[in-house]
C-alpha cells in the first residue's frame, strides 16, 4: 500500500464539500434565472402594429433623392401612426412598410418638433391592420421593465428590453424640447429605432423613441422616449399642423455674412413638399457655405415673424402655436419674410 498523505482528506469529506458548493451555486444564481422575463407573448401582441418608415427627401443642393429610415406604431384602426418628428418632419414622401412586406403611402398630419412627435395617416387601410393600445405613462415607475421594437440599423422588428431609468421634462433635457415629458431607459436603442414604441409588460405603448445620449454613435444605455400621455395630449387632443420647415435661427455672424438688417428671424434650409410652408411657396436654401465652422445653406427666405409674433427665440414658437390655436378656421396666418433685400408678407388660411 501507498502511504496516505497527511494532507489528504477522506473521500466522504471531499464529496460533501462538492455538494455544498453545488447548493451554494443554485442558491445564489437560481433566483436570478427564475426572475428573467419572457417577452415572447408581449412581442407577439405588439409587433404587428409596429411599422418601418421609409422617408424620401429631395436635396435642395444636389436635387438628388435622399432616403431615411425610422420606426412607427399604428394606434388606431383608422390608420393613425405615431412616430418621432425628426424622422418625417422634412420628408417629401413617407412609405409605411408592414411586417408582411406590404407598403402603403402615408401623409404627415402634424408634427411637434418641440416634443419630437409626429402623427401620420395611412392613405390606404390594409385588411389586416393591427393597432397597439396607448397606455397611461403616468403610471410608469422607475425600475419598471419595458421593451422596445424597431429597426436598429435596418434590422426590422428587433426586440430589446430594459428598465425605466428616470423621468424628465422636455426643458430639463435641453435639445430644444420645450414641450412634453420623457422616459429614460437602458433598453438598447440605435439608429433606426427612432419613432418606435416603448411598451410595458401589458403590451401597452408608454413612449415613442426619440434619441440617445452617446459618445460612440451607438447604444450606451441612455435612451429617451416621449411619454404616451404627452403624445396623446399634443398629437391626438388638439389641432395638428405640419410646417415641414427646417431652419436656422439668425445669429449676428449669419446676419453680417448675408447683409441682413435685423438680429432675429429663421433662415430657411429645407421645406417638405406638401407642407404648409410649401403651399406658401417659401424658398429654401440652395448655396452651401460654412460660417464659423457651421455648415448651412444660403439663398432661402428668412421668416421674420408668424402671426405678428417675431421669431426672436425658442419661446416665440410656443407663443405662435398658442395664438394659431385660438384663431378660427379660415382666418389668415401672416408670414413676414425677408427676400432679395425686401420685406414681404405671405398669408395662409388656418385649416
Amino acid at each position: 500500500m501507498y502511504p496516505r498523505s497527511q494532507n489528504r482528506q477522506p473521500f466522504e469529506v471531499t464529496l460533501l464539500n462538492r455538494k455544498i458548493s453545488q447548493l451554494l451555486y443554485f442558491a445564489l444564481f437560481l433566483p436570478v434565472l427564475c426572475h428573467a422575463t419572457d417577452f415572447s407573448r408581449q412581442f407577439a401582441q405588439v409587433d404587428p402594429s409596429v411599422v418601418v418608415l421609409h422617408t424620401y427627401s429631395t436635396s435642395p443642393v444636389t436635387e438628388k433623392v435622399e432616403q431615411g429610415l425610422g420606426s412607427g406604431v399604428v394606434i388606431s384602426q383608422e390608420g393613425d401612426i405615431l412616430t418621432a418628428a425628426h424622422v418625417v418632419h422634412t420628408s417629401d414622401a413617407v412609405h409605411v412598410e408592414f411586417k408582411d412586406g406590404q407598403r402603403v403611402l402615408a401623409k404627415v398630419v402634424g408634427t411637434e418638433p418641440a416634443a419630437d412627435l409626429a402623427l401620420l395617416k395611412l392613405q390606404k387601410i390594409p385588411d389586416n391592420l393591427v393597432a397597439a393600445k396607448l397606455g397611461d405613462s403616468d403610471e410608469v415607475q422607475i425600475g419598471n421593465e419595458v421593451f422596445v421594437i424597431g429597426s436598429p440599423y435596418g434590422l426590422h422588428h428587433t426586440l430589446t428590453t430594459g428598465h425605466i431609468s428616470a423621468r424628465h421634462s422636455g426643458p430639463e433635457l435641453g435639445k430644444l424640447f420645450l414641450l412634453g415629458d420623457f422616459l429614460q431607459t437602458d433598453a438598447a436603442i440605435n439608429k433606426g429605432n427612432s419613432g418606435g414604441p416603448v411598451c410595458n409588460l401589458d403590451g401597452e405603448v408608454i413612449g415613442i423613441v426619440s434619441y440617445i445620449e452617446t459618445t460612440s454613435g451607438g447604444h450606451q444605455g441612455i435612451g429617451f422616449a416621449v411619454t404616451s400621455n404627452s403624445a396623446r395630449a399634443l398629437m391626438l387632443e388638439r389641432n395638428n399642423y405640419w410646417s415641414g420647415l427646417n431652419g436656422l435661427p439668425i445669429t449676428a455672424d449669419i446676419a453680417k455674412a448675408i447683409n441682413y438688417p435685423l438680429d432675429y428671424g429663421v433662415l430657411i434650409q429645407k421645406i417638405a413638399e406638401g407642407s404648409a410652408t410649401d403651399r406658401l411657396q417659401l424658398r429654401e436654401g440652395t448655396i452651401p457655405v460654412k460660417i464659423n465652422d457651421q455648415e448651412l445653406l444660403l439663398g432661402g427666405d428668412i421668416i421674420v415673424s408668424v402671426a405678428e409674433i417675431p421669431l426672436d427665440g425658442q419661446l416665440s414658437f410656443q407663443k405662435i402655436r398658442e395664438k394659431i390655436d385660438r384663431m378660427d378656421a379660415g382666418e389668415p396666418i401672416n408670414f413676414q419674410i425677408y427676400r432679395n433685400g425686401m420685406l414681404a408678407v405671405l398669408s395662409l388660411e388656418k385649416p
